[in-house]
């Protein structure tokens, strides 16, 4: 597989690849803790603060380092929990059809009409604000995609010989997925990377819009509480607290959709 990427794709996987393992080191690479209000109120940069301090005194390039684990972690969890929700009721529907097939159909339109990003906002406003409720918030209303995009791939191959063969001897929706998973893996590949720069974009939001778990030192929390400081755009405060996160965001998001960019 990795001989059929193009140069750009190995780029982006170089990169992708780099942001996971700072995240996986991001508690021995953090030079401090990221609730430590020890240091001197807006540092510049320095030796000791690569990213100087924030008002409350903690060490910026330190919330940036867990911002690499918080965000990934939600944006990962998120893509794959919609991707698979999504691939097993799109399953479901071609298997059983009628009205499971209508009832699902119908309820992906009905998540599809509203945009996904004004539902997870009111659900993420009502619910308790915890990371693992702004994953579900995003799973919950953002796997129609997947199931219309692996849906119509499924109905495409229910022809076949072999997914003829399994649903004539009773084959349940495990049996029918063992004989497709070849057939589907690059569907679900893409669909994952996809829900996954979507999952980022909707926890920056969120963040952005004071919403999710206060307590989650995020990229999106970052961004929020730069563009809350009040002179980040009279001095050069913009370059070291607000930019470095930012670039965090658009680089990860470039990168994922640059994967499933055809050339």
């Amino acid at each position: 597989m990795t001989a059929k990427l193009t140069s750009t794709k190995k780029v982006c996987m170089i990169i992708l690849i780099l942001y996971l393992i700072i995240a996986m080191a991001s508690n021995f690479i953090m030079p401090y803790e990221t609730d430590d209000f020890s240091h001197d109120a807006l540092l510049r940069p320095s030796k000791s603060h690569l990213l100087g301090t924030d008002e409350m005194g903690r060490d910026i390039f330190s919330m940036l380092i867990n911002g690499f684990k918080s965000t990934i972690f939600i944006s990962l969890m998120s893509g794959l929990l919609s991707t698979l929700i999504g691939i097993i009721l799109a399953f479901m529907s071609c298997l059983y059809k009628g009205k499971i097939d209508g009832v699902i159909f119908h309820l992906s339109n009905l998540f599809l009409i509203v945009p996904e990003i004004i539902i997870i906002m009111f659900f993420a406003v009502f619910s308790k604000p915890d990371m693992l409720n702004t994953i579900l918030s995003i799973v919950f209303f953002s796997w129609s995609k997947v199931y219309k995009i692996v849906r119509s791939k499924l109905m495409g191959y229910m022809e076949k010989n072999k997914v003829k063969y399994t649903m004539l001897i009773k084959g349940n929706v495990v049996d029918l997925f063992k004989k497709l998973y070849f057939d589907l893996y690059p569907v679900a590949v893409t669909c994952f990377i996809l829900q996954c720069n979507k999952a980022v974009m909707y926890e920056t939001t969120l963040s952005f819009f004071g919403i999710g778990d206060p307590l989650s030192k995020t990229w999106g929390k970052l961004i929020k509480a730069a563009i809350n400081y009040e002179n980040l755009f009279y001095d050069d405060a913009i370059l070291w607290y607000l930019i470095p996160a930012i670039l965090c965001v658009f680089v990860y998001v470039l990168s994922l959709s640059l994967l499933t960019f055809e050339e």
